[in-house]
């Protein structure tokens, strides 16, 4: 158990693998792994300790990134099949966003760390509420306002309703 906690620590290594079944996950997962590899700092390394701060941001504009690529594709595989968005964002991207975090939470509850487990599920659901939902509404809010400084609207702070249209 202890030489588990050393592969914690240890930066990643990108080398290609020795096995088949390593070789295909590595192909798989490359598209992700790389782009995340060139932009963020490993703070495993002495190095990149000092820029945690550069990696948890930048973790969250990832997120970001991924998450409007996994809805846009999301859509278009819906209009292929002729299936409505509001069931493909119900039912496809709930479970896509959901079972990371349900095999996160096992992989940690199987080391020992229960609590984690727990504070992962629990937490993902409270970041996803303070920060995934709203950030984007202060957003476009903030560029009607500005928009309307610009325009020198009588009202600038008067912003306009977001449509929902499901």
């Amino acid at each position: 158990a202890e030489g588990d906690d050393d592969d914690d620590t240890k930066p990643i290594d990108l080398s290609w693998p020795d096995t088949c079944r390593k070789r295909i996950t590595y192909i798989i997962v490359a598209p992700l792994i790389f782009p995340l590899w060139i932009t963020l700092p490993d703070t495993r390394t002495p190095r990149g300790k000092r820029f945690f701060f550069v990696t948890f941001i930048g973790s969250i504009v990832w997120i970001a990134i991924f998450s409007y690529l996994m809805v846009w594709w999301a859509t278009l595989v819906g209009k292929t099949l002729n299936i409505d968005s509001e069931v493909m964002g119900l039912t496809i991207l709930a479970a896509g966003t959901s079972v990371p975090d349900l095999i996160t939470s096992v992989i940690v509850a199987r080391k020992g760390f229960g609590d984690m487990a727990v504070s992962s599920s629990v937490g993902s659901n409270l970041f996803d509420v303070t920060c995934g939902l709203p950030i984007p509404w202060l957003l476009h809010a903030l560029t009607q306002v500005i928009g309307n400084f610009i325009n020198k609207t009588p009202n600038p702070f008067s912003i306009n309703p977001i449509p929902v249209n499901s």
